[in-house]
């Protein structure tokens, strides 16, 4: 049963599935994050009347089942409905001023749930150290999702640290692709203050010539994860290690973000919920404008073309 409710007059986030789940709650003793309070009201993407075409008829659904916590009878952190700094209400909204529709699944997916969105998006699997009883991917999930995505599907990959995201089961389907995620964690910042804050910056000098990275200065993303890759997936985003990092990806440089063409579909990887609402508008580092919100628009503006309408309604 398809359940909607409206954003505008052409914009919507629906529930793909009512399927009732148990409680998730956090395991007890999970260390919490402080978070900032965000401003109020709500920054807006601005986009162009071109760029609010690249969604139309197209639907972005998210995982939320795969990643899933229960607070207070309510699923929450990185989902679209989460409106509190843990959420991804604000990231939903980038995608509806490009004229996307956004949608939930709460269960596996299947190869008809999947015919019916254009982008599949998942981010941070929750671990078994954050909630009791979570929900893994299998090898039968990574058959339904890879070939959806040789048959012309995107796929949307985020990953976290190795203190909030569960590695070895997303890795079955994330490996389908050559992309393994590490269980480590760089970027580490000791507070909130802007002087450690520096520690989870990425900056001008370290970005590609990539779309994603146009007209940006700076980016924030904190304790995140890195990459190992084979074949068909491609580095996009590296970084030199960290001073005395003895994980990380091979090499003397981290992958933070990679790339893979398989089929007629396409996949994206990132290391980190770095569009979240807790940090898409955060104001400055330092003195420099944090820049994730353009750089999450790039990304939708970018992304957006390569996705086509649902194979099934």
């Amino acid at each position: 049963m398809l359940q909607a409710k409206s954003v505008t007059a052409a914009l919507f986030v629906a529930t793909l599935s009512t399927a009732a789940f148990a409680q998730n709650a956090p395991v007890a003793g999970t260390p919490a994050r402080p978070v900032p309070s965000m401003p109020t009201p709500a920054p807006v993407s601005i986009v162009s009347p071109e760029d609010q075409q690249l969604g139309k008829d197209k639907v972005v659904t998210e995982d939320h089942y795969f990643n899933h916590e229960v607070k207070q009878g309510k699923q929450f952190h990185y989902v679209w409905d989460d409106t509190a700094t843990s959420g991804f209400s604000r990231f939903g909204d980038v995608w509806h001023a490009f004229g996307a529709t956004t949608a939930k699944l709460e269960k596996a997916p299947t190869r008809d749930d999947l015919n019916k969105t254009s982008i599949y998006l998942i981010c941070n699997p929750t671990p078994s150290k954050v909630v009791p009883n979570p929900n893994y991917i299998s090898a039968a999930d990574a058959d339904a999702v890879e070939g959806w995505v040789k048959d012309g599907g995107v796929l949307m990959l985020f990953a976290n640290d190795n203190t909030r995201c569960e590695f070895e089961h997303y890795n079955i389907l994330a490996n389908r692709f050559g992309i393994t995620f590490n269980s480590d964690q760089r970027n580490a910042v000791p507070s909130a203050t802007d002087k450690d804050r520096e520690h989870g910056a990425f900056k001008k000098a370290q970005f590609p010539d990539h779309p994603i990275f146009k007209g940006i200065e700076l980016i924030y993303m904190k304790e995140i994860c890195t990459m190992a890759l084979k074949d068909p997936a491609q580095p996009l985003f590296v970084v030199d290690k960290e001073q005395g990092e003895t994980a990380g990806s091979p090499g003397n440089k981290d992958i933070v973000m990679a790339t893979a063409k398989v089929g007629k579909g396409f996949v994206y990887a990132i290391a980190d919920p770095w569009v979240y609402n807790e940090y898409i508008d955060l104001p400055t580092i330092s003195g420099v404008k944090v820049q994730n919100r353009q750089g999450g628009e790039n990304l939708v503006r970018w992304i957006l073309p390569m996705a086509g309408p649902p194979a099934a309604k």
